[in-house]
């Protein structure tokens, strides 16, 4: 596996996993969080985030983690595969919390400078409807062959063991 695409809700532990698959694997990881904002949480438009995963999936071995279903098409084009990550929403929501205090007033690492850790009701509804409204729409784009859908960290061990 050269090519890895993470996809998932919100809290669900992607960033965490694409640095733990990038070294394993020995991988460079691309966060798009900190490639699709500008400072003060300016979103680019579409055609800039297309033009940046372009870019970077056009090289021969990344983990790039998010959703921002614009780009989603050419990741998956050319990736190995495509790890779901699927937890219960509880845990995401706590992820989340405990998350934005660890991170209070700084940014993370694998977010765009000038972009500090928030929390907001908007977040927090697009969480809780992720699974019900975004994650539909995200799957109809991805292959059923290229699918891995991860549930645990077991699972994630278990998919590292096995193509490392």
């Amino acid at each position: 596996m050269n090519r890895i695409v993470i996809i998932g809700s919100p809290g669900t532990g992607k960033s965490t996993a694409a640095r733990k698959l990038g070294a394993s694997l020995q991988l460079p990881v691309h966060h798009l969080d900190r490639y699709m904002w500008t400072a003060g949480w300016e979103l680019l438009n579409a055609e800039d985030q297309r033009s940046i995963v372009h870019t970077i999936a056009a090289t021969n071995r990344w983990v790039i983690d998010g959703n921002y279903r614009a780009s989603l098409q050419d990741r998956i084009e050319r990736a190995d595969c495509v790890l779901l990550f699927e937890r219960p929403l509880l845990l995401s929501l706590y992820r989340i919390v405990k998350r934005r205090f660890r991170y209070r007033k700084t940014t993370r690492p694998d977010m765009a400078p000038g972009c500090p850790e928030r929390l907001n009701l908007e977040f927090l509804l697009y969480t809780i409807r992720f699974r019900r409204q975004k994650l539909p729409k995200l799957l109809s784009i991805v292959p059923e062959e290229k699918l891995i859908r991860l549930s645990s960290n077991r699972e994630l061990e278990r998919f590292i063991a096995r193509n490392g």
